[in-house]
């Protein structure tokens, strides 16, 4: 439950700083910690990343927002690993991207401000179980992050942000086991300008391209479930319809807009019209939904006696 609050936290914390120091301060927080158990009997590695950082300070009229930058790398290995960190505010923040930069003055930090805040929290946990001949035999991965942001809006001006997380797990055998985690923060110019290298574009691509994949998969499945189904339901009498309805309505097929507990006062025409409707409103946002309409779909085919094969 503490980690359920950590972000809320630091913001109270940020809030309470701004307002002892006054609303032209920044604050910049950030909080690491990295830990790690070796077992040998049995063998198992555990290994434990927890990260907060947090943003609060002014935002001008113009958009402009005082840069910080700060990035956590680790080398992936159990043992020998490297942890690097980056903490860096104003100029030391822009020459970290931008090493030919002249320290000009930013004529857009001036004008009227506003208190902006941006922050994230994150947590990760590993386990990994090995046989005696060095194998995995347990993999247990857990993942939470948080991420906020309160930025005042001017029109035609948006202050630019960037939060990225990128992890690696290798637990081919317990000699090679390595846990990589790379996260970055920053605000303002710096953002802008490390949105424009092609490494850390490449972490929202990829992402980016991965949640596509799945909801194509998703949304050929689901699909192929809805028709099957149809086919199945076709073969059907009248009166094994209620049997239909109520198994949709159990599993949750359909959305709640169909009223299925409606469907008896239609005629079973109207019935298999508006079941078919919102049977093939799919969601291919949902895992979840793809395996409640697989289970409908077996129900369905075997009221039908006919393979229910997707």
């Amino acid at each position: 439950m503490k980690r359920l609050h950590a972000l809320a936290c630091l913001l109270s914390t940020a809030l309470l700083a701004a307002c002892a120091s006054g609303p032209d301060t920044v604050v910049f927080v950030t909080k690491s910690s990295l830990a790690m158990d070796v077992e040998q009997t049995p063998p198992t590695a555990s290994i434990a990343y927890d990260r907060v950082e947090g943003y609060f300070g002014p935002r001008y009229d113009t958009s402009a927002v005082p840069p910080v930058l700060a990035s956590f790398t680790t080398n992936g290995k159990l043992l020998n690993r490297e942890v690097k960190q980056v903490y860096a505010t104003g100029n030391a923040a822009r020459v970290l991207v931008n090493p030919g930069l002249k320290f000009p003055d930013d004529p857009a930090l001036k004008g009227a401000i506003k208190p902006m805040f941006f922050g994230t929290s994150t947590t990760l946990g590993l386990k990994i179980g090995y046989e005696a001949s060095g194998s995995t035999s347990t993999f247990t991965l857990g993942y939470k992050r948080k991420e906020l942001s309160v930025i005042p809006v001017t029109d035609g001006a948006f202050p630019s942000v960037l939060a990225t997380l990128q992890t690696d797990v290798d637990s081919a055998s317990q000699g090679s086991t390595q846990f990589g985690a790379g996260q970055l923060f920053a605000t303002g110019s710096v953002a802008t300008d490390l949105a424009r290298r092609e490494e850390v574009r490449s972490v929202f691509m990829t992402k980016a391209d991965a949640a596509l994949n799945a909801y194509r998969v998703e949304e050929r499945t689901q699909s192929r479930h809805a028709l099957v189904t149809l086919s199945c339901l076709s073969s059907l009498t009248d009166a094994q319809l209620p049997k239909v309805w109520s198994n949709a309505d159990a599993l949750g097929v359909l959305d709640k807009e169909a009223n299925v507990a409606g469907f008896s006062a239609m005629t079973p025409a109207a019935a298999r019209s508006r079941y078919t409707m919102f049977l093939v409103a799919i969601d291919a946002d949902s895992p979840a939904e793809t395996m409640r309409m697989n289970l409908h779909r077996q129900y369905v085919c075997g009221l039908a006696g006919r393979p229910a094969t997707a």
